[in-house]
């Protein structure tokens, strides 16, 4: 999965080209949800592509589930209506591969992995000092099987974490709003 992430940003960055970008626009951006991070090439005006990776660990602490981190890594492509450096309506895919590893109340641990896809709509501001902010919400759907479990007692915790699991593996509105925070150089 990792290799064919990684011919796709290489494809299109070697693509990139042909869209006709001008010298003197900004093409790369760093942006920080503080447990993702992501590094995008400007196509050109409206398109930008890049990677992104990160690890977020939520206390649960409910269901007999204690804690959940998960950990994933990406390719995402974003469109905006008006410009990537400046003020706009914005749409983002993501498609990521990752992990997810619950401890639950007796400290067994159940670990899941598989592949997730995002699309996020909404809105960003571009500032003068290069840098920029992006809000926004939309669906999310991932796709896991169970890899491993390691069991302390026989409490049966599994299924609570495994209905869980289904329960939350599509979202029609992710519950976290995407925010990011960036600069561009």
């Amino acid at each position: 999965m990792k290799n064919f992430l990684t011919s796709i940003i290489l494809l299109l960055f070697l693509a990139s080209p042909l869209f006709g970008q001008s010298a003197e626009d900004k093409r790369f951006a760093f942006r920080t949800s503080i447990f993702a991070h992501a590094l995008t090439y400007n196509m050109d005006k409206q398109n930008a592509v890049g990677l992104h990776l990160g690890q977020l660990s939520t206390n649960i602490n409910k269901d007999n589930i204690e804690k959940v981190v998960n950990s994933f890594i990406g390719v995402n492509y974003a469109y905006a209506f008006n410009c990537i450096n400046c003020d706009s309506f914005i749409i983002i895919a993501l498609l990521n591969s990752g992990s997810s590893v619950f401890t639950t109340d007796d400290g067994s641990t159940y670990t899941y992995s598989g592949f997730g896809l995002s699309v996020v709509g909404g809105y960003g501001w571009y500032f003068e000092n290069d840098l920029s902010i992006v809000l926004g919400i939309g669906p999310s759907y991932w796709s896991t099987s169970k890899k491993s479990e390691s069991l302390k007692t026989d409490k049966g915790y599994g299924k609570d974490v495994e209905d869980r699991v289904k329960r939350f593996s599509f979202q029609p509105i992710n519950s976290t709003p995407f925010f990011a925070v960036g600069y561009s150089f």
